[in-house]
């Protein structure tokens, strides 16, 4: 049996003593219920306790009370359910509560199941919206931290294909290199129910799955079924039905257990050990990996039949140093991430184009790396070249004074002579604005400088105006 604080909460707002002793000897045992003489005293008692519902008393005192009462209610706590309990059946009195937010009416010489009735709807409907609010907000979260950000050819091509895949049943593998983002188009492969929420998403790690324990993982166990099995246990196939199961890096699955997997594709059922009654599922099989699959089933170390299953849908995901332009776009997206509502780093035209010369061996989770470096350890929000780590300062050689006074010639070749100059001067200057502590004065000084057009200088280039964080 509940314990009391695990009660739905009810408040009777009504002046008769009389009905809160029936209503209480009626669903005491049910409800947490609540009493409340007038309108006053069921605000007052809202604003201290959170209330699921309301049973409030339309002809309380001058009988305009009830009525005055639900939007007062309402706006103490948005989401709390009204239902109006009267003995008017007017259709215009009727009318005026609903518009003012009350959730239901029920007449006041309504038999017990009636009005346990009207508060089950009323709790129902308050379930129903939490999940729809929780929903979206999990669609919102997975939306944001699963997607595909650039506006390249190739990201164009795969959203394209990710749509088309998501209303086949068939089975999908995603190839491409460690970083590239397989996971996240797996999960953008999750349909949205008819409830507004979104399809189981089990996530494998294939390398992670041991021979010896790999059975019971995935496909679960009855009690008794070995030493230790205390209770029956679901395996990570049953937890996927009505959604998908996804196998990273499935190149690296064990042999022994890749023809016990065909089958369960094969058949959409599992058999649990110890167990001889097989459970029937529905699911879809998302697989990725970073392998030349052809060329493990020719060595023998991956199942042909196996692959010639999960390889029916295939996208492939190109490595970023393939689609460079899409990385200013990365930038913007991972620094607003991390800022999470406040002031974000922003990079310097000449930082980016370092950044995109860089090879990333890491792909897409290399340069959310970079971010979260760039973000944690520069004191101010502007970030030049040479914010960067040295594996990206390849285009700049430094001097014996500590900053950057050359460029490569790699470097050169893609930028107009103007530009260089401009890239020496913004990074010759920054290099001082830091080192002098943004003392401009001082920094005029020491470079022989006019200080109104250093301000300026540094004005043009952002850096005077750049803030610490």
């Amino acid at each position: 049996m509940l314990i009391k604080n695990q009660l739905p909460k009810i408040l009777i707002c009504d002046d008769d003593k009389n009905i809160h002793l029936a209503l209480k000897s009626a669903f005491g045992k049910e409800y947490d219920l609540r009493s409340a003489y007038s309108g006053e005293e069921a605000a007052v008692i809202l604003k201290k306790n959170y209330t699921d519902v309301v049973l409030l008393d339309m002809e309380m005192g001058s009988g305009a009370d009830g009525l005055a009462t639900i939007p007062k209610l309402m706006e103490i706590q948005s989401d709390v359910k009204v239902i109006f309990f009267s003995g008017r059946t007017e259709f215009d009195f009727v009318r005026s509560a609903m518009k003012l937010g009350a959730f239901d009416y029920i007449p006041k010489d309504s038999a017990p199941d009636e009005l346990r009735h009207a508060f089950s709807k009323a709790l129902d409907n308050k379930k129903l919206k939490k999940k729809n609010s929780q929903s979206q907000h999990e669609i919102k979260s997975v939306t944001q931290k699963y997607a595909l950000i650039g506006n390249s050819p190739s990201m164009e091509k795969i959203r394209k294909q990710i749509e088309r895949a998501r209303l086949s049943p068939a089975p999908i593998l995603i190839c491409g290199e460690t970083g590239t983002g397989k996971e996240v188009v797996a999960r953008m492969l999750r349909k949205t129910l008819t409830d507004g929420t979104l399809e189981p998403f089990v996530s494998v790690d294939s390398s992670t799955i041991q021979s010896s324990v790999a059975e019971s993982v995935l496909f679960g166990y009855e009690k008794g079924a070995f030493t230790g099995a205390e209770k029956s246990t679901t395996g990570l196939f049953e937890e996927s039905d009505g959604g998908c199961i996804y196998f990273d890096e499935l190149g690296n699955m064990p042999l022994e257990i890749q023809n016990k997997l065909l089958r369960v594709i094969q058949e959409k059922e599992v058999l649990r050990i110890g167990s001889s009654k097989p459970i029937s599922l529905d699911f879809r099989v998302i697989c990725a990996t970073n392998r030349d699959m052809d060329q493990m089933v020719s060595e023998g170390k991956f199942k042909d039949d196996l692959h010639q299953r999960i390889n029916v849908l295939q996208i492939i995901i190109p490595p970023l140093r393939e689609r460079a332009d899409d990385i200013p776009v990365l930038l913007e997206h991972f620094a607003t991430l991390l800022a999470n509502g406040q002031e974000r780093i922003q990079f310097l035209p000449e930082t980016v184009e370092m950044i995109k010369a860089y090879p990333f061996p890491g792909n897409v989770r290399e340069l959310s790396n970079l971010v979260l470096y760039l973000y944690s350890m520069c004191e101010e929000t502007l970030i030049s070249p040479l914010d960067l780590p040295p594996k990206f300062q390849k285009p700049f050689k430094a001097s014996s004074s500590g900053h950057s006074t050359q460029v490569n010639n790699a470097f050169l070749d893609e930028v107009n002579f103007y530009s260089a100059v401009e890239l020496f001067e913004r990074n010759y200057l920054n290099h001082y604005y830091k080192k002098l502590d943004s003392n401009v004065s001082k920094m005029a000084q020491e470079l022989g400088m006019d200080r109104s057009y250093l301000h300026n200088k540094l004005k043009n280039f952002g850096i005077h105006q750049a803030k610490t964080k």
